[in-house]
């Protein structure tokens, strides 16, 4: 009979070892595989930015060539804050601008309009952001060339707008669409929607609105002007 390569102990003990030595070998590759992915997904997001952010400034282009001039006051920075998006996504760095929370709660808001309780949660939404209402009352003077005009209403239902104070800014507004209210023709041509937004509408009804650029208003004097056209997209 031969002898063993090995003694017992010694062949137990370095199965043991080797068992021990693959193990550390799995959870290496496992972790350069998890930061490889976080890697490629990290740089998809930075693309997948870039492109909205080229979407965002066309859309926004589009839609100040439409505003009426006097709607663009003389002292105020109409700059697209989409700009600086473009600046943080070229670097990888996006820096999320003051409005941003706000719009992320609305959004999650929005998709959920197909809940029981959907105005309920509306108007906890605008009390707890104090938010103002608001309508378009003289949309046609856009066509004219003229300013379109804005007022104040009381309740969540009969608003098509809803203006979120910009956090140290008491003359700034960040506007969003009432997400209760079916995006239609009616409401596109004839709310100040398609002054107030640019959008992804054509034609039909819809009952999901995604915010991603809030319309930029003022409020001096008791009179609202839009600074900045937002961006929507409606499914």
């Amino acid at each position: 009979m031969e002898a063993a390569l090995f003694p017992p102990m010694a062949a137990h003990i370095l199965l043991i070892f080797v068992g021990a030595i693959s193990m550390v070998a799995l959870v290496g590759i496992a972790y350069n595989y998890s930061l490889t992915r976080r890697t490629r997904e990290k740089i998809a997001r930075v693309e997948e930015l870039e492109r909205d952010v080229k979407i965002l400034q066309r859309d926004i282009k589009a839609l100040q060539d439409r505003l009426p001039k006097d709607a663009m006051p003389d002292n105020t920075d109409t700059k697209p804050a989409v700009d600086k998006a473009a600046g943080g996504a070229m670097a990888g760095n996006v820096k999320q601008e003051v409005w941003q929370g706000f719009v992320d709660d609305y959004n999650n808001l929005a998709n959920s309009m197909n809940i029981p309780k959907a105005a309920e949660a509306c108007e906890n939404f605008v009390r707890n952001n104090k938010v103002q209402l608001l309508v378009c009352v003289e949309s046609q003077k856009a066509e004219d060339g003229k300013t379109l005009v804005y007022t104040a209403v009381d309740n969540v239902e009969s608003s098509r707008y809803w203006a979120w104070n910009v956090t140290g800014k008491p003359d700034d507004f960040a506007v969003v669409p009432n997400p209760l209210i079916e995006y239609n023709e009616e409401l596109h041509h004839k709310g100040g929607m398609k002054e107030t937004f640019a959008s992804n509408y054509e034609t039909g009804s819809f009952k999901q609105v995604q915010v991603k650029l809030p319309a930029h208003f003022t409020l001096r004097q008791g009179k609202w002007v839009i600074v900045q056209p937002g961006v929507i997209r409606v499914k």
